[in-house]
């Protein structure tokens, strides 16, 4: 892991031992690397016109200098970076602008290699050090970035891990230890206590395992919990994350080429845990409750069928046309008892649910799916800030009729296997077990499971949308 700290001296005064990065207006194809007349190592890049400078183009600059460094096998470098002269990164504020700072060089400098057994470099990326950051409105900001870019680092080594070594009852056990030394508290639903609250549909989806289904509940009340049932004043955020910790599609065996990356199908609540960590971390004053059914999509003679009928904690009963649609079924179990217990406020789901929404939209952003307007804009606004994109789909109740069973209340996938709208036909599956009066959204990260070359990020797991959830946790 590479060292990231704040330094009060000047740019031109530190050690020799640090190259000094230096942004030109260059195009950024231009770089050169550089021995100055008093000795010290100064790496130049061009990072465009300062008038041109975006929220969107500062983040890839941050990126691409951790990147650049790492190919040029710097061990220390220096930076300072400044937004004079960059009317639309000073329109975002100083606090935005050395925040995004910190989460941005703690994303770039991630890398998973926990299964390597090849020694690392000596040439390794071992510190950086930032100047300018001056005061303490800023150097806040820089260390709530830090925290959160660590959360989201801790939700891609989660999402990288293999299957085999995080099954779901060993997801509860590192999400409890990740969530060690916080003022969380933290339970574990296990198969017996599913059984119990009638979870047919997550019940349904692990029992071909052999480590079988858990739900992992984690609460956070920065605000007070509340002292009698239906106090609206301290009704908490309810966050739910897919945890389906492989998924080989179960019966309806997913094609080869489809199958190696699905241990990040809990990525969803990866981000979840790593969201919750950063809250209490920085100690915001929200109440918050994560909810992250988690199961192993298995094949054996346990395994759900196709056809089998299946009764959700509604009370509604599911048509499993398609095995490999399991984890709709999950959350809609989760979201049922996180309004039972928890009356929340709002609700937010994300989970790597469809290829269809990268047919969609590609890879550079997440779907989100909901009827409430203003919560629709809420996030596309505050992704953009937090660099978590969303983009919205409808969620209109013509829909609905795609999943119209004639055996059971509704069905998991069109009763016509239509290979339309599939983004939309998930949102609207879960759209039958969200709370009827409570604000909610769903966001479907299968886009942002893994990081693209545009990226400027380790290849694997994103940790998408941590930052995006804490910043709405935060102005919610």
């Amino acid at each position: 892991m590479t060292k990231i700290s704040l330094t009060t001296k000047d740019f031109s005064t530190l050690d020799s031992k640090y190259c000094r990065i230096v942004l030109t207006e260059d195009a950024p194809t231009w770089h050169r690397l550089v021995e100055t007349t008093d000795g010290k190592l100064e790496y130049r890049m061009g990072a465009g016109k300062r008038k041109n400078a975006t929220p969107r183009t500062y983040r890839t600059l941050i990126r691409t200098i951790v990147q650049t460094a790492k190919s040029h096998q710097l061990e220390n470098i220096a930076i300072y970076l400044g937004a004079m002269g960059c009317p639309k990164l000073e329109a975002m504020g100083n606090e935005w602008f050395f925040r995004t700072l910190a989460e941005n060089l703690q994303l770039a400098q991630y890398e998973f290699n926990k299964y390597k057994t090849k020694k690392k470099s000596d040439k390794e990326l071992k510190e950086i050090v930032v100047c300018g950051v001056g005061t303490p409105a800023e150097k806040q900001s820089f260390s709530a970035g830090l925290t959160i870019g660590e959360s989201a680092n801790l939700t891609r080594d989660i999402a990288n891990t293999s299957g085999g070594d995080l099954t779901p009852s060993k997801l509860a056990a590192e999400a409890k230890n990740i969530m060690k030394g916080t003022k969380t508290t933290f339970k574990v639903l296990n198969t017996a206590a599913i059984k119990k609250e009638k979870m047919g549909l997550l019940e349904a989806v692990g029992k071909g395992a052999e480590d079988g289904p858990c739900l992992i509940v984690i609460e956070y009340w920065g605000a007070g919990k509340p002292t009698k049932k239906g106090d609206k004043t301290k009704a908490p955020i309810a966050l739910v994350g897919k945890g389906i910790t492989y998924d080989t599609g179960g019966l309806n065996v997913k094609p080869s080429g489809y199958m190696h990356e699905m241990h990040m199908d809990m990525a969803g609540g990866a981000a979840m845990i790593g969201t919750m960590r950063a809250i209490a971390k920085l100690g915001i004053k929200k109440n918050v409750v994560a909810f992250i059914p988690a199961a192993e999509n298995a094949i054996s003679e346990r395994s759900m069928r196709a056809g089998d009928i299946a009764t959700s904690m509604s009370g509604k009963t599911v048509e499993i046309l398609h095995t490999d649609a399991e984890g709709r079924l999950v959350l809609a179990d989760a979201m049922t008892y996180a309004e039972k217990y928890y009356q929340p406020r709002v609700m937010l789901d994300a989970a790597t649910l469809t290829g269809a929404s990268l047919a969609a939209i590609g890879q550079f952003a997440s779907i989100t799916l909901t009827k409430d307007q203003s919560l629709s804009d809420t996030l596309m606004k505050l992704g953009e800030e937090s660099g978590d994109l969303t983009w919205p789909l409808p969620l209109w109740d013509e829909y609905k009729a795609m999943l119209k069973s004639t055996r059971a209340d509704i069905s998991n996938i069109a009763t016509n296997f239509s290979r339309y709208a599939g983004c939309i036909e998930g949102g609207i599956f879960l759209s039958h077990f969200a709370p009827k009066k409570t604000p909610w959204a769903h966001i479907d990260i299968a886009p942002r499971m893994e990081s693209i070359p545009s990226d400027k990020l380790a290849k694997g797991a994103t940790g998408e949308p941590v930052r995006l959830l804490v910043r709405f946790v935060e102005e919610y």
